[in-house]
């Protein structure tokens, strides 16, 4: 039989700081992947959901704001919508889902845990970065070629 602090070491996370601070990279689509993943090896299926949430919602505004973002053109200081945009899901998603992990962490396991290598995850990160910017590329061109922008 184990007892609660083997139980406790036995899960093995990514360490949620480092999520937080990656995710400022990489948008809340990382951060919410890594903490929905968290959650559900702690057993928090409920929180797993309202993670999986914010990354398919900040996934929902960087898709739309692809298509929005010929039509600004010519307005001023339209160059730092995305900035803004991205900042501001940022700062909701950490103070909301983010910080509320690292608390829970904290106070569950300390540094009582197997810490999981980041080296694939921020893989993804980045090629989540490249697609994004592939599929606004792509947009883009297209709407040039057509002669619409």
């Amino acid at each position: 039989m184990t007892t609660p602090s083997e139980k406790r070491s036995e899960v093995a996370l990514w360490n949620p700081m480092w999520a937080i601070l990656l995710s400022f990279i990489f948008t809340p689509v990382f951060g919410g992947i890594i903490c929905g993943m968290n959650w559900r090896a702690m057993g928090k299926e409920e929180m797993s959901v309202r993670s999986f949430s914010y990354m398919r919602s900040t996934i929902f505004i960087m898709v739309l704001y692809i298509f929005a973002e010929p039509m600004l053109r010519g307005i001023p200081y339209t160059q730092y919508v995305l900035l803004t945009i991205m900042v501001l899901l940022w700062l909701v998603w950490t103070f909301a889902d983010g910080l509320k992990q690292l608390k829970y962490v904290n106070e569950t396991y300390g540094e009582d845990y197997e810490h999981k290598f980041w080296a694939k995850s921020i893989t993804w990160g980045v090629g989540g970065w490249v697609a994004y910017y592939g599929l606004a590329l792509t947009y883009v061109l297209g709407l040039h070629l057509l002669g619409v922008a």
